[in-house]
C-alpha cells in the first residue's frame, strides 16, 4: 500500500496499478476496515478502482503530534494493518436487464466489426460475463464494471456524444459501465438497461450498484424493456405562496442557484459534495446574520439576479462586490423593495443570504443545487424569473454600521490570481521542464471553466512518458492534466473519481481566489508544504470562530 497526500483535505492509499478482482477485494476489505474505526474529522471514504481516498476536516481531527494529515495518515495504517481481520465478503449480486442494439446500442455495429465478431457474439459475450464493481464515479450512480472479456475492448469515440441517454450500457477502453443520467459521454454505446441506477429520493440506497456488487447483464427485448420501463417519475415541484415568500425572482441573472456548504458522506455513491464555489464568502454571509453557517442561500454567477422582497428582512451580500449593494454588513430590506445584484463590479459570485436562511428540503444530506444530477436547492436547478422562496422565522435585529473585516475578502479585480498548491500524487510522472513551468509560468482561465473546473490555457504539461492511471480518488483543488496538457483545477461539483494525472493540488485557503477569477485572468501556482497549508486553515478557521462569537455580541 502506498499512502499519498491528495492536498491539504485528504489522503489516498494506492494498491498497484493493476485493475482486476484481486485489487477490488482489498479494496473492499481495507475500506470496511477504515469505516470500524472512522477517526472523527473524516467526511467521505471513497473506494476506487485500486485505491482508497480519505477526505477529511483538519480542524476536526483530533489533537496529537505531527499535522492533522499525519494523524490521518497514522490512522490509515493502522487500520489498513488490522484489515486482515476482515475476511473477503460475500458480495452483492445484481441481475441488470439490458436490451442491446437498434436505437438502444447505436454502437454495436461498430464494436463487433472491430472485434470482427458478429452483433449476436458480441451480445453474447458480454452478457455471458459476470461482472464486478470497481467504482462508482464520473456519475451519481455511474458503475465501472471489471471483467469486460477482452475481445471486447473498445477505444473510446473520438468525439464524444453531447447527450447520453439514462440507462445506456456503454464500453470504454477495458471497461464497461452504466450511465444513470443524460450526461455528456464518449464510451461506445452497445445497450440500454430500464432500471434506474441513480434514486436521490431513496436516502438509505441512492445508488443501485455499489463498488464490491456483482452483475449479471441480462438480455431483454424491446418490448420487455418498454414493459420494465414503466412511466417516468414526475419531478416533486416545489411551489411557494405569495404570502410564505420572503421574496421573488424578477430576473434570474446568469446562474443563480441555491448552495450551501457541500454535502459529507456521499461520495462512495458517486454524488459530488457540491456546495459554494467560495466557501468562505458563503460562511460569512450566513454569520452575518446569526444564521448556521450552513443555512442554504444563493450563489450567483457574473450577472448576479433582481430580487422583489415580499416581507421586511435582513439580508447579507458576499464574495463579488456589486454595484450599488452594501456588502460584508447585514443589510435591512422592506416589504416590495427590489435590490438588483446584475453588476458585479469585481470578483465571478456572490452570495446572498437572509435572516433565517432559506427554506428548501435538504435532498441527500444537503441542501446545495447539483445542476448536472438535477438534485437539490430548489427543483434541481437554477433560479427562473417567477420562483419565489421562503425563509424560516428570525428575529435578527442589529444596530450600527458594522461589517465584515476584509481578512475573509478574497483578492479579486486584479487579472491576475496567485494560489498555493501542494505536490500531486503523480507529480514525478511529470518531466522537469513540465514542473517548472507549472510554478513558473502563468496560465490563463478559458471561458470553458465552470463549477466543475477552471480549464486553463498556458504552457501545455507533458508526462515522462506514455502512461495509463487507473481512476482514483480526486478532491476540491486537484489539479488535473489531461493528454492536450491543458490543466483543469477541480471545483466544487467535480466527479468523486478520475483517470487524469494529477500534478498538483490547491491549498483550501486559497480555493475562493479561483472561485472569484474571472475567464481571462491569469492564474500562477507557488508551491507550499502540507504543514504551511494547514496551519493557515486551522489559522482562518480560528478568525471566522472569532468572527462568530464577534458578531453574536452585535445581534439582538
Amino acid at each position: 500500500m502506498q499512502l499519498t497526500p491528495l492536498g491539504d483535505g485528504a489522503v489516498l492509499a494506492g494498491f498497484g496499478s493493476r485493475n482486476d478482482f484481486a485489487a477490488v477485494d482489498k479494496v473492499a476489505r481495507v475500506t470496511r476496515a477504515l469505516e470500524a474505526v472512522r477517526l472523527a474529522g473524516i467526511t467521505d471514504i471513497v473506494p476506487s478502482c485500486a485505491s482508497i481516498t480519505v477526505h477529511y476536516d483538519p480542524a476536526r481531527v483530533p489533537a496529537g503530534a505531527g499535522s492533522p494529515c499525519d494523524r490521518v495518515m497514522a490512522w490509515f495504517e493502522k487500520a489498513a494493518a488490522d484489515s486482515g481481520d476482515y475476511k473477503k465478503q460475500t458480495s452483492r449480486e445484481r441481475v441488470v436487464p439490458v436490451c442491446y442494439g437498434g436505437e438502444y446500442g447505436p454502437d454495436l455495429a461498430e464494436v463487433a466489426k472491430q472485434a470482427k465478431l458478429t452483433e449476436a457474439e458480441v451480445i453474447r459475450l458480454h452478457s455471458k460475463t459476470v461482472y464486478r464493481v470497481a467504482a462508482v464515479g464520473f456519475a451519481p450512480g455511474f458503475p465501472y464494471l471489471l471483467g469486460l472479456p477482452v475481445s471486447l475492448h473498445t477505444p473510446r469515440r473520438a468525439t464524444p456524444r453531447p447527450s447520453v441517454a439514462p440507462g445506456s450500457v456503454g464500453i470504454g477502453g477495458a471497461q464497461t459501465g452504466i450511465y444513470p443520467l443524460a450526461s455528456p459521454g464518449g464510451w461506445s454505446l452497445i445497450g440500454r438497461t430500464p432500471l434506474r441506477l441513480f434514486r436521490p429520493e431513496d436516502e438509505a440506497a441512492p445508488t443501485l450498484l455499489m463498488a464490491g456488487d456483482t452483475v449479471r447483464l441480462e438480455p431483454i427485448s424491446p418490448k420487455q424493456w418498454e414493459q420494465q420501463a414503466g412511466k417516468p417519475r414526475p419531478a416533486v415541484q416545489q411551489k411557494i405562496g405569495k404570502q410564505t415568500a420572503v421574496l421573488e425572482v424578477i430576473k434570474p441573472g446568469a446562474l443563480t442557484t441555491v448552495q450551501d456548504l457541500g454535502r459529507e458522506g456521499w461520495q462512495q455513491h458517486g454524488i459530488p459534495s457540491g456546495g459554494a464555489m467560495d466557501r468562505c464568502a458563503a460562511r460569512i454571509a450566513n454569520l452575518l446574520l446569526g444564521n448556521a453557517e450552513d443555512e442554504p442561500l444563493l450563489e450567483a454567477s457574473l450577472v448576479g439576479p433582481e430580487l422583489r422582497f415580499s416581507r421586511d428582512t435582513w439580508i447579507a451580500v458576499t464574495g463579488a462586490e456589486v454595484s450599488g449593494v452594501a456588502g460584508w454588513r447585514p443589510v435591512r430590506v422592506e416589504t416590495g423593495q427590489t435590490i438588483s445584484l446584475a453588476k458585479l463590479v469585481r470578483g465571478a459570485r456572490v452570495y446572498i443570504a437572509v435572516a433565517g436562511g432559506f427554506e428548501v428540503p435538504r435532498v441527500l444530506g444537503g441542501a446545495g443545487t447539483l445542476l448536472r444530477a438535477g438534485v437539490g436547492g430548489w427543483n434541481g436547478r437554477a433560479l427562473q424569473t417567477g420562483d419565489r422562496l421562503a425563509a424560516r422565522p428570525s428575529t435578527l435585529d442589529t444596530t450600527g454600521g458594522w461589517s465584515a473585516s476584509a481578512e475573509f475578502r478574497a483578492p479579486m479585480g486584479t487579472n491576475e490570481v496567485t494560489v498555493r498548491f501542494i505536490r500531486g500524487p503523480q507529480w514525478d510522472w511529470f518531466g522537469a521542464t513540465s514542473q517548472h513551468a507549472f510554478a513558473a509560468k502563468a496560465f490563463r482561465i478559458t471561458p470553458q471553466s465552470d463549477r466543475m473546473g477552471m480549464r486553463l490555457d498556458g504552457h501545455a504539461l507533458k508526462l515522462k512518458e506514455a502512461r495509463e492511471l487507473v481512476s482514483e480518488g480526486v478532491g476540491f483543488g486537484s489539479v488535473q492534466v489531461p493528454p492536450d496538457g491543458h490543466p483543469i483545477v477541480l471545483m466544487a461539483d467535480r466527479q468523486t473519481i478520475g483517470g487524469y494525472p494529477k500534478i498538483a493540488h490547491v491549498i483550501a485557503v486559497d480555493l475562493p481566489r479561483l472561485a472569484q477569477a474571472r475567464a481571462g485572468e491569469k492564474v500562477n501556482f507557488v508551491e507550499i508544504s502540507i504543514p504551511e497549508a494547514q496551519a493557515l486553515y486551522l489559522q482562518q478557521e480560528q478568525s471566522i470562530a472569532l468572527f462568530r462569537a464577534g458578531v453574536k455580541a452585535r445581534l439582538r
